[in-house]
């Protein structure tokens, strides 16, 4: 997997015209530009951003439009993109589980899906060298964020390690 910079919110605009239930007037999106650039795999984070998005219109309670902000925070070396909702909210008992392979908290009646969305966007993550997780309280809503390198990080890592090659060569 190749790790490349990513315009984060060139990448995010596209999913959303790309996906008619991520538009009005099935879902309000409010993106808080700007949203950082991250160091990622562009197949790997299109599809962590798919999921979380898909999730975010699918798990709200019958007859509420779907509310959903977007926004990203540096924290420390790396960015953090939170995706935010109105949607029906996650136990903290369950807030982990839901990142395992066929975890489901509802029956397969009650919402569609596989059970897979939310290991995936937390697999991808990691061999991103990052992390996913989420905040959420039931019936308010849940913010789920990944975290990823900044582009800049491998930049400036590469930087003091060739003055410091560079140092070492240097006859003492």
């Amino acid at each position: 997997m190749e790790l490349t910079e990513v315009n984060l919110e060139k990448l995010v605009r596209e999913i959303i015209e790309q996906c008619p239930e991520l538009q009005p007037p099935h879902a309000v999106i409010a993106i808080q530009s700007p949203l950082l650039p991250v160091l990622a795999d562009d197949a790997s984070l299109t599809q962590c951003i798919s999921n979380l998005l898909g999730n975010a219109v699918k798990f709200v309670p019958r007859g509420v439009q779907p509310q959903i902000t977007i926004y990203s925070e540096p924290v420390g070396e790396n960015v953090r993109l939170w995706i935010q909702d109105n949607g029906i909210g996650i136990e903290a008992g369950q807030q982990q589980k839901i990142f395992q392979m066929f975890h489901r908290l509802h029956g397969e009646g009650a919402y569609a899906g596989t059970g897979i969305g939310l290991a995936i966007v937390r697999k991808a993550a990691e061999r991103m060298g990052g992390e996913a997780g989420v905040e959420s309280t039931p019936g308010k809503g849940s913010r789920f964020w990944v975290q990823l390198p900044r582009p800049n990080r491998v930049r400036e890592r590469s930087a003091d390690f060739a003055v410091q090659c560079r140092k070492d060569l240097q006859p003492s």
